[in-house]
């Protein structure tokens, strides 16, 4: 067996661990970057992401070659909460390229491996992570399979960042806390020949028992959401193709836009998942990405809190190799307290949007006033992870409309105050959840989170 020695051994090269790379090697730092699939080599994802994300691309260096794939920049979003709607310019700020974006994986993840390659990372495909090396309880490096040739990689630091199936974390028993599961399920599909607006929009509808995203795409595809619920599920894969259009026609701008269009390739699902956090650190390792946390899609945050969790994890780890093993130690346990603190609320508000069953009625009444202010974008910067949950829909606020809703429906005063109630009382468990974690159970913590991967032999 075959031992070397790197600073950094990261484990996963997508949207967590190929970013990661190329930070670090930039500022000379030894790093080797270990993926399992060979790419292109399609995953599980919203394929979205928001002005953050976008500005975050462009700090690494990989605009033009976003440009290249035909996706656009999209600057408008049109929204629906019950049967408030609008349609407004995402909110930009200093640095800002674009609103949103929607890039499918086997081009992006091909452009951010690309990156690290380019700065000096180490990038080995098709390697699969088998066990750790350890001393003293510490882990010091990996042992990695490699089309049939076993080695011994020690590093400093092991990042695991290998999704939500995260081999680095099972490797270290990382526990997982505020698990929270599914009460929906998504489809999506791409397009082409679509009927899209002019100026490229994103489109998030929430109504009823339904709820569709869409999004113009790379190369002139539209891509299509669907999340019912999940006592949907059976009916929905009776007939998937029917069942997946008559839920995305109901939305009418995605009908608009599928006027005349033909699907390419084939319906892609994700049917069961749990969101949670998983301890983010310990002696010589730490999670970064779906492997410490991953919350439900509904948001499409994933590819957005991956690469703002690296940004804010690259001067840890830089601290931390400067210094003793102690002090790489306390720097990530800062970041680890950074990242719960950072996400606790966006972790909460994912979870509501992901609920089966109607939003609460008092909901789009706080959107419809947060518009009539002239706030909204203090709104949609709830999905560029920029305004925080608890700030804009915060219970000053929800009383407030409330207050109003009342006032245009008096009739409905009982059931309003008890939907108001049940909304304080989960907040209140919610931000006690944040400071007292619920752990799951080691089994639970093991039991595999579904699958990630697209399997290229299956037809849906």
């Amino acid at each position: 067996m075959l031992a070397q020695g790197f600073d950094v051994v990261i484990v996963g090269a997508r949207c967590a661990g190929s970013p990661l790379a190329t930070m670090l090697a930039r500022q000379g730092v030894n790093v080797a970057v270990l993926e399992r699939a060979t790419f292109p080599r399609d995953t599980l994802s919203t394929h979205i992401f928001e002005a953050d994300g976008l500005a975050f691309l462009d700090r690494l260096g990989v605009t033009d070659q976003l440009h290249a794939t035909g996706a656009p920049f999209m600057m408008r979003s049109n929204s629906r909460a019950e049967d408030f709607r609008f349609n407004v310019e995402w909110p930009q700020r200093a640095g800002d390229v674009g609103g949103s974006a929607s890039v499918r994986r086997t081009l992006l993840d091909p452009i951010l491996v690309g990156a690290a390659e380019q700065a000096g990372a180490e990038v080995r495909m098709a390697a699969d992570v088998t066990g750790l090396v350890q001393d003293d309880g510490r882990v010091t490096g990996v042992r990695v399979r490699t089309r049939g040739r076993e080695d011994e990689l020690r590093a400093r630091l092991v990042v695991g960042a290998d999704g939500r199936n995260s081999t680095v974390a099972n490797l270290v028993a990382a526990r997982k806390y505020n698990v929270v599961p599914n009460q929906r399920f998504a489809y999506w599909a791409f397009f082409e020949g679509a009927n899209m607006p002019a100026e490229p929009t994103n489109v998030f509808h929430r109504w009823a028992d339904k709820f569709v995203i869409s999004a113009a795409a790379d190369n002139g595809l539209y891509q299509v959401i669907v999340i019912p619920e999940l006592s949907e599920l059976p009916r929905f894969r009776a007939n998937l193709e029917r069942s997946f259009m008559e839920h995305a026609l109901s939305c009418e701008p995605v009908a608009e836009a599928l006027e005349g269009a033909q699907r390419v390739g084939k319906l892609f699902g994700m049917v069961h998942y749990n969101g949670f956090f998983r301890d983010p650190c310990g002696p010589g390792w730490m999670l970064v990405g779906d492997a410490g946390h991953f919350k439900d899609p509904a948001p499409g945050r994933g590819i957005g809190d991956a690469f703002a969790q690296v940004d804010a994890a690259v001067p840890k780890i830089m601290a931390g190799l400067g210094g003793s093993l102690e002090v790489q130690d306390a720097a990530l346990t800062m970041w680890g307290r950074w990242r719960d603190h950072e996400f606790s609320d966006h972790y909460w508000f994912a979870n509501d949007l992901g609920k089966a069953g109607r939003v609460p009625a008092v909901f789009p009444q706080m959107v419809a006033d947060l518009h009539d202010k002239g706030q909204i974008g203090r709104f949609l910067d709830l999905f560029t992870h920029r305004e925080k949950p608890s700030q804009v829909l915060s219970p000053g606020r929800l009383f407030g409309s409330a207050g109003r809703l009342l006032r245009r429906r008096p009739q409905g005063r009982r059931a309003l105050m008890n939907e108001v109630r049940t909304l304080v009382g989960e907040n209140a468990r919610h931000q006690f959840l944040n400071h007292r974690h619920a752990y799951a159970t080691a089994a639970e913590a093991l039991k595999p989170a579904g699958a990630t991967e697209v399997d290229a032999t299956s037809t849906a």
